[in-house]
């Protein structure tokens, strides 16, 4: 009886104790994410229009299907190049005109940015879980397990993405799947880099002695209090990578090797256009300015995100 009191008050005073550690942690959270830094991102306007940008292609990216009225991939002969008509939105007209074989430009540019966003988004967070758990891991082993992680990191920081995404093109052709597992296992290595450093500097820390202390296990102090600290520069990171990711995707697709027609991606349909560009603009600039803009508001969002970070931690 008297050992089982016993373990039930260490059990309580290691709960009690870690929950003490946790609301110390909470507290510096909640001086950095606070009501003034919302506002303190949003009154800044370029990154509030890259916030309006940004969530107009989101929605169109999520819910696509459910808005278009004309099927991207189906010809429609009679009705090839027709120019943009400005004058009436959602309607049986082509908004946007049509592209060489009568396909609405205006559905294939929804369903391209669908395409292209969530490889970019999703790739961006495959590639961020590999390398938050791999840089967490050679961070806090170090050893002869954290070199090798960190060697092949360092790997994958050194050769680019998009020589690596053409080598494996040319090996299994293209395809949406391919590029995907991809982008999640070549571009974990700046997540792994960032995450190792960023362990090795909080692993001496007090609240991590003070977790160690009342028994913590290296897992649990790991994943309960250092992932914590990673979070900010990570997502500052992680939507840079997206910025990049829908770059790369788009490059691969202009050059024949990325999304596969007739599947719709702004990449292949600003190859499409290129030929047309003297009689036929809005092949190519209606998905070229689709990439511009949302690269442009993701950077924007990304670089506001950063600054607001930086000034908020020092408070």
């Amino acid at each position: 009886m008297a050992d089982e009191e016993n373990n039930d008050s260490q059990s309580g005073d290691f709960g009690a104790s870690e929950s003490v550690i946790i609301a110390a942690q909470r507290s510096t959270w909640q001086k950095i994410w606070n009501h003034r830094m919302v506002m303190g991102f949003v009154r800044y306007p370029p990154a509030f229009v890259a916030l309006i940008i940004a969530t107009f292609f989101l929605f169109f990216a999520l819910f696509a299907p459910f808005i278009v009225s004309w099927d991207p991939n189906k010809p429609v002969l009679a009705d090839t190049l027709q120019p943009p008509e400005w004058g009436i939105m959602f309607n049986s007209v082509h908004v946007l005109g049509t592209d060489t074989v009568g396909r609405d430009i205006f559905t294939r540019t929804l369903m391209g940015g669908r395409t292209s966003i969530l490889l970019g988004f999703t790739g961006a967070t495959g590639a961020l879980s590999i390398g938050v758990v791999l840089g967490m891991i050679a961070g806090w082993k170090r050893g002869i397990v954290g070199a090798t992680i960190m060697r092949w990191a360092d790997l994958q920081i050194a050769l680019p993405l998009l020589l690596m995404a053409l080598t494996v093109a040319a090996v299994f052709g293209p395809g949406l799947h391919i590029l995907l597992i991809l982008f999640s296992l070549w571009f974990w290595g700046p997540y792994a880099r960032i995450s190792e450093g960023l362990t090795l500097s909080l692993k001496n820390r007090e609240f991590v002695e003070a977790a160690r202390s009342i028994g913590a296990t290296p897992g649990r102090i790991v994943f309960r209090h250092v992932l914590p600290h990673l979070f900010s520069p990570l997502l500052v990171l992680w939507s840079f990578s997206c910025a990049i990711l829908i770059i790369i995707e788009a490059s691969l697709s202009f050059l024949g090797v990325g999304i596969p027609p007739p599947t719709a991606s702004w990449g292949g349909m600003l190859a499409e256009g290129r030929q047309y560009l003297h009689r036929a603009y809005w092949l190519a600039m209606i998905p070229g300015a689709a990439i511009s803009m949302m690269v442009w508001s993701i950077n924007t969002l990304g670089d506001r995100l950063r600054d607001v970070i930086d000034q908020r931690q020092y408070l």
